[in-house]
């Protein structure tokens, strides 16, 4: 398989980080020679720069640094669509949930459906008007369903870039507002409670009927913060051997 790697080493916040930068750490860690010694061809496409937060909230939508999601987003749609034209399996190494837009952005400019299996502490479904902080990672994933500014929610030019049936979520312990949507949840607890494997099987059979491809969103965030501390903490998350076991079936 040919991998193609790309960093997108923002923080929680949308900046870069001062210390850790996430894409940085993981190819430290020798993940390239990890994939090449599978037998993959990878490339790694460094990291995008050049994207400037400053904190503050947009007048007109509520959320903070909107011209630089905007910006970033298209960016990442582009590169993103060009891993795909080359028909390269994608891996994108980043530390922000916010870059989920310019991902989908890139398939529905080329009309190419997808599901998200998303793997979160949190399920970023805040709105402008209820995100405590209007930061992007608040609230991607209802921005990607179409709830959200037109500016955004349609900026590969169709709105949602996203179905809630094409979408799965699991591990979250923060709701933010997602039971007000048609999105299939399995929080941590019902993840537990009804088994990993059946949790999966039972959430991807659609996934799996319709021969759809899958984009897996893993956030950190949803081990226990005893395990992988970070900036927005949420207890009781998935043990280290859960998300493995996870990871393994999807």
């Amino acid at each position: 398989m040919r991998i193609e790697i790309l960093g997108a080493p923002f923080n929680g916040l949308g900046t870069f980080p001062d210390i850790e930068n996430p894409a940085e750490g993981l190819r430290q860690a020798n993940l390239m020679s990890l994939l090449e010694a599978s037998g993959h061809i990878v490339t790694d496409l460094g990291d995008l720069s050049g994207f400037q937060c400053q904190d503050i909230r947009d007048d007109e939508t509520g959320i903070n640094d909107f011209g630089m999601w905007l910006n970033l987003s298209q960016e990442l749609s582009q590169m993103l669509g060009g891993m795909l034209d080359r028909q390269a399996f994608p891996l994108l190494l980043g530390g922000d949930c916010r870059m989920l837009v310019g991902i989908f952005a890139a398939f529905s400019q080329r009309e190419t459906e997808a599901g998200l299996v998303f793997l979160d502490g949190h399920a970023d479904f805040h709105s402008p008007e209820t995100s405590p902080s209007g930061d992007p990672a608040d609230m991607e994933l209802a921005i990607l369903t179409g709830r959200g500014p037109e500016r955004i929610t349609r900026i590969a030019g169709k709105s949602p870039l996203l179905k809630d049936e094409e979408v799965v979520v699991y591990g979250i312990r923060a709701w933010d507002h997602i039971g007000t949507s048609n999105i299939e949840v399995y929080d941590r607890q019902r993840m537990i409670k009804n088994g990993i494997k059946h949790t999966v099987k039972e959430g991807l059979k659609n996934f799996y009927q319709k021969e759809l491809p899958v984009w897996l969103h893993f956030d950190v965030d949803v081990l226990d913060p005893e395990l992988m501390p970070v900036m927005f903490p949420e207890p009781e998350g998935l043990t280290f051997e859960e998300a493995q076991e996870f990871l393994g079936l999807v």
